[in-house]
């Protein structure tokens, strides 16, 4: 009988080990798609955290290698360009997902002494809006999927949160509109919410590196 017991807890066991591996690749076949990151250190945040704890390096291995991160630190929206021509033109099909995440160090470097000058932020989007559409055309297969600005909980950030919000709307509002072709918003400021999710006060860490790749993977 004992036996009996022990086969029981051996199955179940088992079971529960398959659900969990099927929910941590949920939302990801491996064998066809491909992710591409473009932008800013929000993805290429690998100074920032030990070995192995980037958002890149845990996208690469929980996709088979199937990621591809073209974004850089410090990155602004003008920078950008030069990522797009580095995506292999075998991806410009359907089963790819770009990823953007760019703006935030434009608003940070054009709005450092004067966060209330109305002018700045509009100029920024329309740079940001070009862009999108260069991404558009040059790989019209592909899907789009533009990246949200988190709100930094150090409280020397909070003088910004007015502008990320309304930066934030404009992204919401562009992807909503059908004939730019938006999957959708990744909404990293719903993510990205806690002081430990950060380093450096505006980096994000090896915790919030792990709760946007489980988002991204069980997302798209």
């Amino acid at each position: 009988m004992s036996y009996f017991y022990l086969y029981i807890f051996i199955l179940a066991v088992f079971i529960i080990g398959v659900s969990y591996w099927n929910t941590y690749r949920e939302g990801f076949n491996s064998e066809k798609q491909h992710f591409v990151l473009l932008g800013d250190s929000m993805f290429k945040n690998d100074q920032y955290v030990s070995d192995g704890e980037s958002i890149h390096h845990l996208l690469l291995e929980r996709t088979n290698g199937k990621t591809i991160c073209l974004a850089k630190n410090d990155a602004k929206i003008v920078d950008i360009y030069d990522q797009i021509t580095q995506i292999p033109q075998d991806l410009n099909k359907g089963t790819t997902t770009i990823f953007l995440s760019v703006g935030g160090n434009d608003i940070l470097f054009q709005t450092e002494d004067n966060t209330s000058d109305t002018t700045v932020l509009p100029t920024i989007f329309n740079s940001y809006k070009q862009l999108v559409k260069s991404i558009r055309s040059q790989l019209p297969k592909a899907n789009l999927v533009l990246c949200d600005i988190y709100y930094p909980v150090n409280a020397s950030y909070k003088k910004y949160h007015p502008m990320i919000d309304e930066w934030n709307d404009m992204v919401q509002t562009l992807a909503r509109d059908p004939k730019n072709q938006i999957r959708g918003v990744f909404k990293m400021s719903s993510i990205l919410t806690n002081p430990e999710d950060f380093t450096l006060d505006i980096e994000p860490s090896s915790v919030g590196s792990q709760k946007v790749v489980d988002t991204i993977l069980s997302s798209y």
